[in-house]
């Protein structure tokens, strides 16, 4: 497999990150994960999610998990974990109008775009988080559980308020009855009853193959960068794709309960 552009270092991977996100420019909302296909009606409409339908539909796909109607929504407060440039946090608001949404990121670049869109996403440390203990009603991570120290999960623990909510949409070499397992028992390390699984890895993998499909700009770069390219972005022919074509990887979006 040729490397890809993400270092696996850990500050390797923090300058690589920023760049990204710098590379997206600061007139609009950004995000990078492996996306849901097809996207709803309502998400192709939206001018503000028209580049990233995909991934936006992911987070969709997330929020579709929790048990609430328009009013508990309307009366919850969100915490996003690794909310990057906020598109995912924008999306909340715009279709469930929760009281308050706001979201934790490392990345400078990202924290400053988000804010810059009127997105409230604090440049912080998830292992430590600067907020209240019990303030929040559901806290979300959208392929980012696997990048955070174990410590993210007891801080979680400790601002949801009893009987919160955790939504955690990841990606996962194995099967999803692995990945099950493997996120209830890491969840339930910090205390958090497991309440629900969903297998959403069709979708994830319609997504990466409708977007290498239209990647023909890959195909003139030098070969150094074309298959470092392939690699970052499951491009056809990537390795990174094939283990989803193969089946050897998943998507699993789990829910968990701080209990009362």
């Amino acid at each position: 497999m040729a490397p890809s552009f993400i270092p696996t270092s850990g500050w390797g991977q923090r300058l690589t990150y920023e760049l990204i996100y710098l590379s997206f420019g600061f007139g609009r909302s950004g995000m990078f994960n492996v996306g849901f296909a097809p996207a709803r009606q309502g998400i192709l409409a939206d001018r503000a999610f028209a580049v990233r339908p995909h991934q936006i539909e992911l987070y969709a796909q997330m929020f579709d998990q929790v048990p609430w109607d328009a009013e508990d929504w309307r009366r919850s407060d969100c915490l996003e974990l690794g909310a990057g440039c906020g598109g995912g946090l924008l999306h909340l608001q715009t279709n469930h109008a929760p009281r308050s949404a706001m979201g934790v990121e490392r990345s400078y670049v990202a924290a400053r775009r988000a804010r810059r869109l009127g997105i409230d996403v604090r440049q912080g440390d998830a292992a430590r988080l600067a907020m209240e203990s019990a303030r929040f009603d559901v806290v979300f991570c959208l392929d980012a559980l696997g990048y955070l120290p174990a410590a993210a999960l007891t801080e979680t623990f400790r601002v949801l308020k009893p009987g919160g909510i955790l939504l955690c949409g990841e990606s996962f070499r194995g099967t999803p009855e692995a990945a099950r397992e493997h996120y209830r028992r890491r969840a339930g390390a910090a205390g958090f009853e497991f309440t629900g699984c969903r297998d959403v890895s069709a979708g994830v993998l319609r997504s990466l193959l409708e977007r290498s499909s239209s990647a023909s700009f890959a195909h003139g770069l030098p070969a150094f960068f074309r298959d470092r390219l392939k690699e970052t972005l499951f491009l056809d022919g990537s390795d990174r794709l094939r283990l989803w074509q193969c089946g050897a990887m998943c998507f699993v979006i789990t829910n968990f309960r701080r209990p009362d």
